[in-house]
């Protein structure tokens, strides 16, 4: 008697990818303003200029916050010119020759980082607990939680917090709330009622879910106001 056995090539397998990661950040940084050439009306007389920027008038928040450079000479503020809501007055009417430069300090920035975490069970069913940590590497408030899933289901997860001097010990930031969605993909929380806000360069930050059905992948996103 002959046995038969059936041998499949290639068969796909579950696979577990086993890779929590995070995302590099983002920060916002200041940005200068070139505001526009006043070269054309130089003519040796004339002592004050309207600031625009774009063709639109820039209103500087005092003298120190706009540089002027003359023939690549910084000058000092309020010795060598001030400002009058969108006008600048030099001290001594440039002449026509002059080459001058006016460059805004940004007055107001976004400085913000957002912190992605990427949590990621592959093909094997999404287990609850531990998904990992990452360290801050600046301090700051925290201003809105984001989650996108790949797939529509349920999810609910702790976000908690340690030092280097506590870790490995941790503490929930989340107020006793756990962030969660049911029946869908997504979850934004831009009040953050009952958080620990405050965080430190240093700190760390842990990643538990807590309950979890239907989602093999999502993100989470932590903006945070520097």
């Amino acid at each position: 008697m002959t046995n038969s056995y059936i041998v499949t090539l290639n068969e796909p397998g579950d696979y577990r990818v086993g890779v929590d990661y995070e995302i590099p950040t983002k920060s916002i940084q200041y940005s200068n303003i070139i505001l526009d050439d006043i070269s054309s009306q130089l003519n040796g007389v004339d002592t004050t200029f309207a600031l625009l920027s774009g063709g639109t008038s820039y209103v500087p928040i005092n003298d120190q916050q706009i540089i002027v450079m003359v023939n690549q000479t910084i000058l000092k503020p309020v010795k060598d010119y001030t400002t009058s809501t969108s006008n600048i007055i030099f001290t001594t009417a440039p002449l026509a020759s002059d080459d001058i430069t006016i460059v805004a300090l940004a007055s107001a920035a976004d400085l913000t980082r957002t912190l992605n975490y990427v949590i990621d069970s592959g093909s094997i069913a999404m287990l609850p607990g531990d998904k990992g940590f990452i360290t801050l590497d600046v301090g700051g408030t925290l201003e809105t939680l984001t989650i996108f899933s790949e797939q529509t289901g349920n999810l609910t997860i702790d976000i908690l917090k340690s030092d280097f001097d506590t870790f490995p010990a941790f503490t929930s930031i989340v107020g006793g709330v756990y962030p969660s969605f049911t029946g869908d993909q997504k979850l934004r929380d831009d009040n953050l009622t009952g958080w620990t806000k405050n965080v430190a360069a240093g700190d760390i930050i842990k990643f538990n879910v807590v309950g979890v059905s239907d989602i093999n992948r999502f993100t989470v996103s932590l903006k945070l106001k520097l």
